[in-house]
């Protein structure tokens, strides 16, 4: 049994500079070149940023008012925070942070039984358990804060008698809407996007039940072979500054069942061994010192989040999701690969959603102005199956020189691993439903050869 936790630089070094926080001797965070100050200053209108000074050694920065530093960047506030009007609307590359940041952490803890079988045999069953906090929404360590939201989505302006303007729709517009025609809409906060932002303010999960057994070398063979029955779950960075139940589900690279078995096996033939254990030195150079080794895995599928073809004219902020019907949907690699499309199939597509003469099936329209309740990653890919062989042969040299020839096969069995399906579930392209192309990182058979002298 155990308990720890950790903690990571998170994107501290992104918002203070990794000169401060990773000790780098340079760090450039804020430039201006000519483009930004075409017509002024001697340089002509339309100047390329990199093809023209903005001044000269002899004559320095403070040669030009708006190019000189005390002029061109804002000063600094004393608490530190710069107002976004103090930018002039000049965002790009400015890192926007909370007001206060907490380090990322991981809380990691597990209980384990280990059991004796035999003399070489162990058994071990475990729960093992983490949990993450203040860390990234996705992949990376910056999302939109500010996107558009749902709200007021097909409404109508009654000052322009037209859609509201996508701004209004951020959460930090804080907009005064038209109540009469010929009234502007207005943001009174933040009219735009604030993609940069390092929030470290997402959490994630991990809970596996595993069972291994392990059978320490003797008579030549060795092996461990482990089970792992997992939910791994964490936030996704779309749509997660406004609601973040839509951007939580399964993480995308955990397969909830993983079996692995591993064996090195030394074959009991020449001197020593105990067949031909008198064997002769020519003999035992073709009959000894033969190793084999392996590593076989099969796991369950990768998570998926399934989307229907005109989600287009029913949402615009990238949540493609239909709502949970009635019926199942089956899922599945069936048949063989198309040799015309060189595609297979996994699942077939139901009719489209939106139309309401189609039957009802197990998806349903969320319709125009709403988003689908499926969840993200709510459906799992095809299963994957790998076995890789090593044939080892130990040559004696001299003394205290050996030679080792190795074999290494990966994808002893050349079966390939898929990648996820097409994910509109109610499409009619000849790829929708069906299964494209490999798993990244999982080709089929190669076969590696090695030669190795110790000494």
């Amino acid at each position: 049994m155990g308990y720890g936790r950790s903690y990571d630089i998170g994107v501290f070094g992104s918002n203070f500079g990794h000169t401060v926080t990773q000790n780098l001797p340079v760090l450039l965070k804020q430039n201006f070149n000519a483009s930004n100050f075409a017509g002024q200053c001697g340089i002509p209108a339309g100047a390329s940023g990199d093809k023209i000074p903005l001044f000269s050694l002899d004559l320095g920065p403070n040669s030009c008012a708006p190019i000189d530093p005390a002029n061109a960047f804002p000063d600094v506030p004393s608490d530190g925070v710069l107002p976004f009007s103090s930018l002039g609307g000049a965002i790009s590359g400015v890192h926007i942070r909370p007001p206060s940041q907490v380090l990322p952490r991981v809380d990691a803890y597990n209980a384990t039984v280990q059991r004796q079988i035999t003399n070489s045999i162990s058994l071990e069953v475990a729960y093992v358990g983490s949990k993450g906090t203040h860390g990234f929404a996705g992949d990376g360590p910056n999302y939109d804060v500010n996107p558009k939201s749902m709200a007021l989505y097909g409404a109508i302006d009654i000052g322009t008698g037209k859609p509201y303007d996508d701004n209004l729709r951020r959460p930090l517009c804080k907009p005064i809407l038209a109540t009469k025609v010929g009234d502007p809409s207005v943001c009174t906060g933040i009219a735009f996007d604030l993609g940069n932002y390092y929030g470290n303010d997402a959490a994630s999960t991990y809970n596996a039940f595993e069972v291994k057994v392990e059978k320490r070398f003797t008579q030549g063979l060795q092996f461990i072979s482990h089970y792992t029955y997992s939910h791994s779950s964490s936030y996704d960075s779309n749509y997660y500054a406004i609601d973040h139940s839509i951007a939580w589900g399964p993480t995308n690279w955990n397969r909830n069942h993983v079996w692995v078995f591993s064996p090195v096996y030394e074959l009991p033939f020449g001197k020593g061994k105990k067949y031909m254990g008198d064997a002769g030195r020519v003999a035992d150079y073709v009959v000894g010192g033969w190793q084999l080794s392996s590593n076989t895995t099969w796991a369950s599928g990768l998570p998926w989040t399934a989307g229907f073809s005109k989600c287009g004219g029913e949402q615009d902020v990238g949540v493609c999701r239909p709502s949970k019907g009635t019926g199942s949907f089956h899922t599945g690699v069936s048949g063989s690969i198309d040799p015309a499309h060189h595609n297979l199939t996994f699942y077939t597509p139901v009719p489209d959603i939106t139309n309401p003469a189609n039957p009802p099936g197990p998806f349903a329209d969320p319709t125009k102005g709403h988003l689908g309740n499926i969840g993200r990653n709510s459906f799992w890919g095809p299963r994957a199956f790998t076995s890789d062989l090593s044939i080892v042969k130990k040559f004696p040299v001299y003394e205290r020189f050996n030679m080792q020839f190795r074999t290494d096969i990966f994808n002893l069995f050349n079966h390939p691993v898929y990648a996820n399906p097409n994910t509109t579930i109610d499409g009619t392209g000849q790829n929708d439903g069906k299964i494209t192309g490999l798993q990244f990182g999982s080709p089929m058979r190669q076969i590696q050869f090695a030669l190795r002298f110790d000494f």
